[in-house]
């Protein structure tokens, strides 16, 4: 507690500073990454070839900035906290909830505005457990679905991120993934990704995108593709209508040495 409370003291004193650390007030300094799993929402995707569902509840936030005397630098430190949830569709328009993954963590942000463009960086901390819930077993049988049982999945893990934006239309970036701590201890401990997305104002505050993710992960290669339309500020909030297309080995970690390959449609809800 005494920590916090220094922490506070510190960011209090220094806010009305030329530089310094004070608390976040805009919007994040690094964007998620459109064509990125592993990123905070709030929105639903539908697997048209398996009607399963993905429901997505969480969010990402800039808790402190420092303010540097170059006024084209920047740094943030956030906070992520979100579930990526697997639904079951059945009849009579019910949803039973079959997987669950939780993730929440820290993150340092860093961006620095360039004559050639903005070059912006985030670096994450996290921790990923995921649990099979009601939804995957029969009650009447009492089995668990598809002869799966519940197993322990845990993971923790750095996350680097790199973006290079020529123009505000574009954005290319890699990243690297190291994990740290990780149940069950066969799984890699490195991923590589590299991807880009660009978008075009269509309308008034419409704007059409297209986004694609490659990720090594010495598991199947990832592939990761989403197109649509954003209805709102493009760097702001608004919603997503969109298609998307996966293929790889499943996001969930009760599934994580099982392939999975989907497209569908959803929304996002960007705050």
């Amino acid at each position: 507690m005494k920590h916090i409370f220094l922490l506070l003291s510190l960011v209090s004193l220094t806010s009305a500073a030329e530089s310094g650390f004070s608390f976040a007030s805009g919007p994040l300094l690094f964007r998620p990454l459109t064509a990125q799993t592993f990123e905070p929402r709030v929105g639903l995707i539908w697997h048209a070839n398996d009607n399963r569902l993905r429901l997505d509840i969480g969010n990402s936030v800039d808790l402190f900035q420092y303010t540097f005397q170059e006024s084209r630098k920047h740094l943030t430190i956030g906070s992520d906290f979100f579930t990526f949830t697997l639904l079951r569709g059945e009849k009579d328009f019910h949803f039973p909830v079959d997987a669950v993954d939780y993730l929440f963590g820290f993150n340092i942000n860093y961006a620095d505005s360039l004559d050639c463009g903005l070059f912006s960086s985030r670096l994450r901390l996290s921790h990923i457990s995921a649990h099979f819930v009601d939804g995957h077993y029969d009650g009447t049988q009492g089995l668990w679905k598809d002869g799966i049982h519940p197993r322990v999945y845990s993971r923790e893990f750095f996350d680097l991120a790199v973006s290079y934006e020529p123009v505000s239309s574009l954005r290319i970036y890699f990243g690297t993934l190291y994990l740290w701590h990780v149940d069950p201890t066969t799984l890699p401990k490195f991923a590589e990704y590299f991807g880009g997305e660009y978008h075009q104002s269509l309308f008034d505050s419409v704007h059409g995108y297209a986004a694609y993710q490659f990720t090594v992960t010495g598991l199947r290669p990832r592939h990761e593709f989403q197109a649509g339309a954003k209805m709102g500020n493009w760097s702001g909030r608004g919603t997503k209508v969109f298609f998307i297309y996966y293929s790889g080995n499943s996001i969930h970690g009760e599934y994580h040495d099982r392939s999975d390959t989907y497209s569908g449609v959803g929304f996002n809800i960007d705050f």
